[in-house]
This record gives C-alpha cells, structure tokens and sequence, in this order.
C-alpha cells in the first residue's frame, strides 16, 4: 500500500511538471528552434497520457478486481494508452515534417520567381 502512494507521488513529481510546461508551449530552446509551438503542445498531450498510463496499474490495483483481472486491464489498458501518445507524438513530427517542407519548396519557388498562384 505505501509503495503505490509512493509511485503516485513520485510518478506525478517525474513526468506531471514537463507535460504541464509542454502544455504551455516551454520548451530548451534548441527544442523551440526546431519544432513549431503546436508540436510542443502536442507533445505535452502526449506526456499527460503517459502519466495516466502511468497511473493505471495503482489505481486499478486499489479496485476491487481480482489482482489477474486488475492486472490484465491495467496491461491492455496500459498498452492502449502508450500506442495512443506515440500516435501522438509521430503525428506531431510528420506534420512538422510536411509543413516544413512545403515551406522549403515555397522558398525556392520564390528564389526562382515562380508563382503557385492561378
């Protein structure tokens, strides 16, 4: 009992404070230099369901399941989530990664005075 209070506090203390800053677009600054605030954003969803993850399997084990029945469902659920923020997160990258090379293609179509207008 005392070790799930102490994987909730120090769980909390570990991954809470980088999703909340995430959250509100702080970022090292060789972070912001590469990455759009939006993606930063996303990040910090991403973190938060990490600590839900997280939180799953104490919560679940305080419940009233069986400890196989508890256990199995904090696996899948678990799993589920951690799919869920690395979707999350590889999203984020391949519309940074788009965004920024239509910007890319733009530039040089500037460069080279071609206009994409009708």
């Amino acid at each position: 009992m005392v070790f799930l209070w102490l994987w909730l506090i120090g769980w909390s203390a570990f991954a809470l404070p980088p999703a909340i800053a995430s959250l509100r677009g702080w970022a090292p600054k060789r972070v912001r230099s590469r990455t759009s605030p939006w993606c930063i954003r996303v990040r910090g969803v991403a973190l938060l369901v990490i600590w839900l993850g997280g939180l799953t399997g104490p919560l679940l084990r305080w419940s009233d399941l069986d400890s196989e029945d508890a256990g199995f469902l904090a696996s899948v659920v678990q799993g589920g989530l951690l799919m869920f923020a690395g979707g999350l997160v590889a999203g984020s990258q391949l519309s940074e990664w788009f965004y920024r090379r239509a910007v890319r293609a733009q530039a040089v179509d500037q460069a080279q005075g071609i206009s994409r207008r009708p």
